[in-house]
């Protein structure tokens, strides 16, 4: 009985071992496969980054700047655009003046018009699907 009870963790080291030695040989065998795997995951959670902008997006255009009961609901979805923007830095990058647009009204609530929201709707919009498209070449290894 004590026999086994020494040959059981030698064979369990030396099934660690050979477990990791596969992982290893894996890894550098197979690593284009395992990194495209990780972009692709890191691609996906920067589309769907993207995707919850767009309906943000289309909350916002839904209210009017014009009613001031809609007009509190359109400075909330700017809040969250903004956060959202702020709280990733890849989109931090590339959303610096439409973010100071967004102070700007959600700081002044008159400066609040409708022609001024649709414009910022727009640009977001354009913004949102050239990362877009140029993520989907990056994805495809266009660029």
């Amino acid at each position: 009985m004590e026999d086994l009870l020494k040959i059981v963790p030698l064979i369990s080291n030396i099934l660690t071992i050979v477990a990791s030695g596969i992982a290893i040989y894996v890894f550098f065998t197979k690593r284009k496969a395992i990194s495209s795997v990780f972009s692709l995951l890191m691609n996906y959670s920067y589309q769907l980054t993207l995707s919850e902008l767009k309906e943000k997006l289309e909350r916002l255009n839904d209210n009017n700047a014009n009613d001031d009961e809609q007009r509190e609901q359109i400075v909330n979805i700017l809040n969250e655009l903004m956060g959202q923007i702020k709280g990733n830095i890849n989109l931090k990058m590339h959303f610096t003046e439409q973010t100071q647009a967004i102070e700007k009204f959600t700081s002044n609530k008159k400066r609040l018009t409708e022609p001024r929201k649709r414009a910022l709707v727009s640009e977001l919009r354009e913004k949102i699907r050239h990362l877009n498209i140029k993520n989907i070449d990056q994805l495809i290894g266009e660029k």
